[in-house]
């Protein structure tokens, strides 16, 4: 299973990294927190189908384990979210795609504070090797690369990166004895005590127009396949990964953002984004390399019929 869960982090990191592009484009019609919500909503209600084929959600955790829960949902996914969107009203996607650079180097702070993980060396040389790819990638591509520009924005991505780092740690020791799905679906219920008044908030934004209606379907999108499918994907590897050891593929996103533009916008990569993909595919490499079950987590079984 820890190769499915290797693939399963990839492919939720792809996943992530295109989102810059997709938010971009949904606020374009609708406001930031608004965004968010609906990609929210539209995840719970993807959970709710998906577990119905085993039984439907079940939520009946121990106060301990909801008061984690309502952090997790609320300080580590919600809040993330929303200054990840926000920022990008001030910033840009360059910058970005730059900040979220602290996320991996959280995830692994976090998961030594939280959970007494250590880092491996070949773990730091994948982490070095990342950073390395994912810096070359955003300051050959980007057309403003300079931090000391859009201060506000800037300093909103920089928190939204170092939040996201809490996620995995937090919610590791609960995918160790919970399904996944379940996890992942009460989390995103707590994000609402967040998410509902900060979109309320921007009700007098709210307007059609011909900019609504794509708005609405990259939302969709994400809401589909970012905030569920990424998102159950993450959470599902963490069952079987270390977070320490699912830190580094973070760099995988500012080279998806690269190919997302490539493929949405017609951006044709740059040499940077060549060179800059070969280091991250080293630094991956390094990690998923097999030091004797190192980085893997032992996890008790889920139980009988569970998803996730």
């Amino acid at each position: 299973m820890r190769g499915w869960a290797l693939l399963a982090i990839i492919v939720a990191n792809l996943v992530g990294g295109s989102t810059y592009l997709g938010q971009a484009l949904a606020l374009e019609g609708l406001p930031p927190a608004t965004v968010i919500l609906l990609r929210n909503v539209i995840a719970l209600a993807c959970l709710w189908i998906w577990a119905r084929r085993s039984g439907g959600l079940r939520m009946s955790f121990t106060r301990r384990e909801h008061a984690r829960l309502a952090l997790l949902g609320v300080v580590a996914y919600a809040m993330p979210l929303l200054l990840g969107i926000v920022g990008l009203r001030w910033s840009t996607a360059g910058n970005a795609s730059i900040l979220i650079l602290l996320e991996p180097v959280s995830i692994t702070f976090f998961a030594w504070l939280l959970l007494r993980e250590h880092v491996r060396p070949m773990q730091a040389l994948g982490l070095a090797a990342g950073l390395g790819g994912a810096l070359v990638i955003v300051l050959g591509s980007a057309r403003d690369a300079d931090l000391t520009h859009h201060l506000k924005g800037n300093a909103i991505l920089a928190a939204h990166g170092i939040l996201w780092g809490l996620y995995s740690p937090l919610i590791a020791p609960l995918v160790a004895t919970r399904r996944s799905i379940d996890v992942t679906a009460t989390s995103m219920l707590w994000a609402l005590l967040l998410l509902v008044p900060a979109a309320a908030f921007e009700a007098p934004d709210w307007h059609a127009g011909p900019a609504l209606l794509p708005a609405l379907g990259w939302t969709l999108a994400l809401g589909v396949l970012a905030s569920f499918a990424g998102t159950v994907m993450w959470v599902w590897s963490l069952r079987y990964l270390s977070p320490a050891t699912v830190a580094p593929f973070v760099f995988l996103q500012p080279l998806a953002g690269v190919v997302a533009d490539y493929l949405v916008l017609g951006v044709v990569p740059s040499e940077a984004s060549a060179v800059g993909g070969a280091l991250i595919a080293a630094g991956v490499f390094f990690v998923i390399l097999p030091l004797g079950g190192a980085g893997s987590r032992p996890v008790s079984p889920p139980p009988a019929g569970a998803v996730g």
